[in-house]
C-alpha cells in the first residue's frame, strides 16, 4: 500500500478505508497548513517590514528544494515575469495570454495563477467572456514596494525576493495537497505534477526538525535513507544534498550553519534561528498530533 502524498510504501496488513495517507503525512498536513497561514497572515500585514520576518528568512533559507527542480521552475518563471511587468517597468497589469507566451510551459497555468490569486499575490478580472487580466494584490504589492525597489539596482535583491515568492507560491500548493484526502483530488488540481518532492523535502527539514525533539543536526546517510524511501529520484536527492553543502556566507541558502565530517559522510548543522522558527509556528502542535 503506497502513500497518496509521499509515495512511501506500507505493508499490506496496515488497515485503511480509503486511499492511504501515512502518518508522517498527516502530522506534516498540519505543519503546512499552520506554516502557510502564518506566511499569509504576515505577508498581508503591513505593521512589520516584510524582510525582517521570520517566515520570509525561512522560505528564502529553503529555496533550493525547488531551485534546480524542473518541474518547478514554471513557478519561478511566472514569478520572475510578475516582477518584470510590475516592478521594473512599473505596469499595472498583464494579459494573461502575454504571460502564458512567455513562460513556455506546458503546464496549465491557469490553475497555478488562480492558485496565486488565493494566495493573495495577484488578481485575475475578466473584463469580459474572453479576456483575461493579471493585476498585483497585496502581497506581490508589499514585496514589490518593501523588499524590491528599495535595492532595484542590486541584483540580489531581485533573486531574493523571486526566491521567497516562488516558494510561497510552492508553499500554497503544498497547503492545497495538505488539504486533499483522495488521489482523485490531488490528480484533479495537480494533474502529474503533484508537488511531492517540495512536499518530502519540507517534510524533512521542517517538519522532523521539531517531532519530539528538537533535531538541530542530522548527517547525509539520514537524509538519504528519508528521500530513497519515499522514492525521490537519485537526481533529485543528488542536487538536494549538493545544495546542502554549498552553503556560504554570500550563498542565498543558510539553512544549514556548519558541515562537520562523521566517518565517510557529512553532518549537517541546522541554523539555529530557523529551527526556533518552526518551533515557534507549529512545533508544540506538530507534537500534540505526533501523541494522538
Amino acid at each position: 500500500m503506497k502513500c497518496i502524498k509521499c509515495g512511501v510504501t506500507v505493508s499490506r496488513k496496515t488497515r485503511s478505508s480509503g486511499d492511504y495517507i501515512c502518518r508522517d503525512c498527516k502530522i506534516h498536513e498540519e505543519a503546512i497548513r499552520t506554516l502557510y497561514e502564518e506566511a499569509k497572515n504576515t505577508f498581508s500585514d503591513t505593521s512589520k517590514p516584510i524582510e525582517k520576518t521570520d517566515i520570509f528568512e525561512l522560505l528564502k533559507n529553503t529555496y533550493f528544494i525547488v531551485q534546480k527542480n524542473p518541474k518547478l521552475s514554471v513557478y519561478s518563471t511566472i514569478v520572475k515575469e510578475l516582477l518584470e511587468e510590475f516592478a521594473v517597468k512599473g505596469k499595472n497589469e498583464i494579459d494573461y495570454d502575454e504571460l502564458w507566451r512567455r513562460t513556455k510551459s506546458s503546464r496549465n497555468i491557469l490553475k497555478i495563477l488562480q492558485s496565486m490569486e488565493e494566495a493573495g499575490i495577484i488578481k485575475i478580472e475578466s473584463p469580459d467572456k474572453i479576456k483575461r487580466i493579471i493585476k498585483p494584490d497585496i502581497i506581490l504589492k508589499r514585496f514589490i514596494d518593501e523588499a524590491y525597489r528599495p535595492y532595484r539596482t542590486q541584483e540580489q535583491a531581485k533573486i531574493r525576493v523571486a526566491a521567497v515568492l516562488t516558494m510561497y507560491v510552492v508553499l500554497h500548493e503544498m497547503y492545497i495537497l495538505a488539504n486533499a484526502r483522495t488521489q482523485d483530488e490531488i490528480l484533479r488540481h495537480f494533474g502529474t505534477h503533484t508537488p511531492k518532492a517540495p512536499w518530502v523535502a519540507t517534510m524533512f527539514l521542517w517538519t522532523e526538525r521539531v517531532r519530539g525533539s528538537i533535531k538541530k543536526e542530522f548527517n547525509e546517510e539520514e537524509i538519504r535513507r528519508f528521500f530513497t524511501k519515499r522514492n525521490l529520484s537519485p537526481i533529485t536527492i543528488s542536487n538536494y544534498i549538493a545544495a546542502l553543502k554549498a552553503t556560504s556566507p554570500h550563498s542565498l541558502q543558510q539553512y544549514i550553519e556548519n558541515i562537520q565530517p562523521s566517518g565517510n559522510t557529512v553532518r549537517f548543522i541546522v541554523r539555529e534561528e530557523l529551527i526556533h522558527t518552526l518551533e515557534r509556528i507549529y512545533g508544540e502542535r506538530v507534537r500534540e498530533i505526533d501523541r494522538t
